[in-house]
């Protein structure tokens, strides 16, 4: 096996980097996607500041031109945004509060006081704050262009929550119908995206997914003798984990790759040491200790899509 690249750099907290310098991935892409997964996995939260590209390139020995090039590829993509003089930072959504106090504290005085300048009266405040308190919503829309995605997201959702979960086109038309008893939720890259397209007093809440690299790091090293398979039918979780795996030193002979659309996708799967899927392929293969489950979404965004189900039923 070739040798593994694995550090963990100071100013990313506890994110986890590796890099393989002879894989079939670029190292550009083997860094891009790393942050990409920190950044949707909560491990890099918003506002927070990433290595200068001469920093990075330093502690790992990279091209500055490499690591210029993936924070490019990450704006480009809305994961990050530069500031000119100052550095490059997770982007921000809406802008964060510390505290959901300080959020509603916020939020209520910003009302009274419009309320207030408006000439409107506390009894009529009263009852529309009673009118839009009264409004419940009882279901979880998952928006996202990718058919494939939704599918795996929903599958995991519908097991975890006792809300009904329904998948949805990013398409104004589509996601029209269910305004006025949902809560949106999407991947925080697309955020403001799925925003544009709904009604600013919906709820649209991010999911964080699980994080990779952590995940990965319980299966370390992988023994030479050792043939994975990753199969899925979304194409995003194959090249992730083309590329994640890659970066782990992971010799590409050693890693098939198999999309459930294809024909004979299974074919030779027995030979597989170990099969790496998602939730909705898990249940195309056998039963078995060499079936690895990922869950794309993380623990923590199941946690949160609960208190609001239980938030809204109180």
């Amino acid at each position: 096996m070739r040798q593994i690249q694995y550090h963990a750099y100071y100013r990313l907290s506890h994110v986890q980097l590796w890099f393989a310098r002879n894989g079939c991935v670029p190292v550009r892409d083997q860094l891009a996607t790393q942050l990409m997964l920190a950044i949707a996995s909560g491990e890099l939260a918003p506002g927070a500041q990433l290595p200068s590209t001469r920093a990075l390139a330093k502690r790992f020995g990279l091209n500055p031109n490499t690591v210029s090039a993936a924070y490019h590829q990450l704006e480009g993509l809305g994961w990050v945004e530069s500031i000119h003089g100052s550095g490059v930072y997770v982007r921000r959504k809406g802008g964060e509060i510390d505290t959901e106090v300080d959020l509603l504290d916020r939020l209520v005085l910003a009302f009274i006081r419009a309320a207030q300048s408006a000439g409107l009266s506390a009894k009529a405040v009263r009852d529309r704050i009673d009118y839009w308190l009264k409004k419940r919503p009882s279901r979880f829309v998952f928006v996202h262009p990718e058919q494939e995605m939704r599918a795996i997201v929903c599958y995991e959702l519908r097991q975890a929550i006792g809300w009904k979960v329904e998948a949805c086109a990013q398409e104004t038309g589509a996601l029209g119908t269910y305004v006025g008893d949902s809560i949106f939720i999407t991947v925080p890259s697309n955020q403001s995206r799925v925003r544009a397209l709904i009604p600013s007093e919906s709820d649209l809440v991010p999911l964080q997914v699980t994080p990779v690299a952590r995940a990965l790091a319980h299966y370390l090293p992988v023994p030479t003798n050792v043939l994975l398979a990753v199969v899925s039918g979304w194409s995003g979780f194959l090249e992730i984990a083309k590329s994640v795996l890659s970066a782990a030193g992971i010799d590409s002979d050693a890693v098939v790759l198999r999309d459930t659309k294809a024909d004979g996708w299974n074919r030779g799967l027995d030979a597989a040491s170990v099969v790496l899927c998602d939730a909705v392929t898990a249940n195309l293969i056998p039963n078995g200790p060499r079936k690895v489950v990922f869950s794309v979404v993380s623990d923590a965004s199941i946690a949160r899509l609960r208190a609001l189900e239980r938030y809204f039923s109180e």
